[in-house]
């Protein structure tokens, strides 16, 4: 592993303003049901709420797919004055030893898939500003619904296979990058209940990367992203690692009025 800064990969709202995508374009219905558009208004209804805590787990694997190294990590999160997200690193431990003194010192909070390299146990990446149900997204998003139904946490749930061109930001240079994976929607509400998806290009090292998103739906005045799960391998040379990054988000809060975003102008280039 190289002896370089932890680097904390979070990019927790749109309010931050680390979100990139293709340009805005009305919402359009896809499906037989119209099912993408209804999971589009949610995503508008709910995307002011942030979350106060977020622990992230990051496991090495071994080939049998037994944990070799695990790194715990708790944050807490919070508004400043100008409704911007700053996050602070409150545990962290490795092995079972407690890091959190020196991994405070290291800590770097940067943009999200920059990239996870397999030989850095410290390294995480995980997005909330990206997605493929924001409204202002839809230009860059192909979503088809299939005859696939899945029973999910109590849900009927339809497939739709979806790709999503958007952007990031890597060493200063604008980079594309396209999603491609499958939604999950409540076949009644159209509330997004599953996400799973990989990307590319892939980061330089990492081999193949799979992800899900889990979405709590147990609040009906409120959808937000529960769990995020992370499963790959990459390596260089010889050398082969498995990874799984599992991040959970909790104790949500709404934004202050003012602090919210404007709603997404339809048409607007």
């Amino acid at each position: 592993m190289r002896g370089r800064g932890f680097a904390i990969l979070l990019a927790l709202l749109g309010m931050a303003g680390t979100v990139g995508g293709g340009p805005p374009a009305p919402p359009r219905p896809v499906g037989p049901h119209g099912l993408w558009r209804k999971a589009i208004e949610i995503h508008q209804r709910n995307r002011d709420w942030y979350p106060e805590r977020v622990v992230i787990l990051s496991e090495v694997l071994t080939r049998s797919g037994q944990p070799s190294s695990l790194t715990e990590m708790v944050f807490r999160l919070h508004l400043d004055a100008r409704g911007r997200v700053q996050a602070e690193l409150e545990r962290s431990r490795k092995n079972g030893a407690d890091t959190t003194e020196r991994t405070r010192a290291k800590v770097t909070i940067r943009s999200p898939e920059e990239g996870v390299d397999p030989g850095d146990d410290t390294a995480y990446s995980v997005s909330l500003t990206d997605s493929p149900f924001a409204a202002a997204h839809q230009g860059a998003v192909q979503a088809f619904a299939t005859a696939e139904r899945q029973a999910l946490f109590g849900r009927l749930c339809r497939r739709f296979n979806f790709t999503y061109r958007t952007t990031i930001v890597r060493k200063g240079k604008t980079d594309e990058l396209t999603w491609r994976g499958m939604a999950w929607l409540d076949e009644a509400s159209g509330v997004p209940v599953k996400l799973e998806f990989t990307f590319s290009p892939l980061p330089g090292l990492v081999r193949s990367l799979w992800s899900i998103y889990l979405y709590d739906i147990d609040s009906p005045d409120r959808w937000v992203l529960k769990r995020v799960s992370m499963t790959g391998h990459g390596g260089f040379l010889f050398i082969r690692k498995n990874f799984r990054t599992t991040t959970t988000f909790s104790q949500y809060r709404r934004a202050p009025a003012a602090s919210r975003p404007a709603p997404a102008a339809a048409g607007r280039p």
